[in-house]
């Protein structure tokens, strides 16, 4: 959630779109009727915390099968 930066309601994320692996667009809507203003903010990675454990293969046979799937993304309309 982010606040609108017109009249500082709550305003909810509609929709995103990654620009690369660490950048995405994020589309937001305002929550106040009378204000209802649409506008996108950018996120990124700033900073790593901590790297995954470098391990060739996992223990568990589950986080194996979600590592080889192809992540979702929703094409994008302006494509």
């Amino acid at each position: 959630m982010m606040h609108c930066p017109f009249c500082k309601t709550s305003a909810h994320s509609r929709s995103s779109r990654y620009l690369s692996d660490s950048v995405k667009h994020r589309y937001y809507q305002c929550q106040n009727v009378l204000c209802s203003a649409t506008f996108r903010s950018m996120e990124s990675v700033e900073s790593i915390i901590r790297q995954p454990v470098a391990s060739d293969e996992p223990d568990d046979d589950f986080i194996q099968a979600e590592m080889d799937k192809e992540p979702k993304q929703r094409p994008s309309a302006t494509q």
